[in-house]
């Protein structure tokens, strides 16, 4: 466990300790609704930056990795540095309307709450055209990696940046719920509607292919070492569809005004 935190501080030291951070915030955000009863869309207003301060956090690290192959190109740096203001200035917005007990996202209430949702926004577009620039850097840079390993990477960053899509669609049509408004009853924690469809779902499923698909790519390289590159390769192929067709699932449910599980 040293050794992956020793290659995330290697990859990006800004990255790292933004992890840390947002961890430290999380805790920040725990006590705070301890003490703070504000109910918004029936669930604690600080139950959303808590989770999205978890996120960040396994968000940032995991970028923090991806850099470390890359970090022999100048641009590493400066792609490290936008993804940890982006997610800064994500978090304390969110924070900032937690405290003013309201939503921060498709808030456009008053000018103030449509402007705070708006910067929202920008650094989620702006993210997602940084995390395209570290997906560049796997196709135009060597990064000395194994061949699956960077396929699967790459096939992680490009599922990030489905997710991000699912967002868009989110913006558009100022929500996150099908078949009705936003709020209601939601499944624990995550929050995700237990009566109607919830877009929230594929752009989580999305995000965090990031993890999930350069994972799997490392066990296939690893166990699978005596096999051919073809059989490592399908293998990564396999799991790469089989979690295309959740994402595509969970989108279509969400479309269909149905929950992925009802209360």
């Amino acid at each position: 466990m040293s050794g992956v935190f020793t290659n995330m501080g290697q990859g990006s030291r800004l990255l790292h300790w933004t992890g840390w951070i947002q961890i430290g915030l999380a805790i920040v955000f725990l006590f705070c609704g301890a003490f703070d009863e504000t109910r918004v869309y029936g669930e604690s207003v600080w139950l959303k930056p808590i989770r999205y301060s978890v996120s960040i956090a396994l968000y940032v690290w995991t970028m923090a990795l991806l850099l470390r192959p890359l970090r022999g190109w100048s641009v590493s740096a400066w792609l490290a540095r936008g993804i940890a203001l982006t997610m800064f200035t994500e978090i304390l917005l969110i924070a900032l309307q937690s405290a003013r007990g309201m939503p921060s996202h498709f808030n456009n209430k008053t000018p103030q709450d449509a402007t705070i949702f708006a910067v929202m926004g920008l650094m989620m577009l702006l993210n997602a055209l940084l995390v395209f620039g570290v997906f560049l850097g796997y196709v135009w840079r060597e990064s000395g990696l194994d061949a699956v390993l960077v396929a699967g990477i790459r096939t992680g960053l490009v599922l990030f940046m489905m997710g991000s899509l699912a967002g868009v669609i989110m913006v558009v049509l100022q929500g996150h719920t099908i078949g009705a408004g936003d709020g209601g009853p939601g499944l624990p924690f995550v929050g995700w509607s237990a009566m109607h469809g919830d877009l929230r779902i594929a752009h989580a499923v999305g995000l965090h292919g990031l993890q999930v698909i350069p994972l799997a790519a490392w066990w296939i390289s690893t166990r699978m070492r005596g096999s051919s590159r073809t059989a490592q390769a399908a293998a990564l192929l396999v799991v790469s569809l089989g979690y295309l067709g959740v994402l595509v699932f969970t989108l279509r449910q969400a479309f269909a005004g149905q929950p992925l599980l009802r209360a």
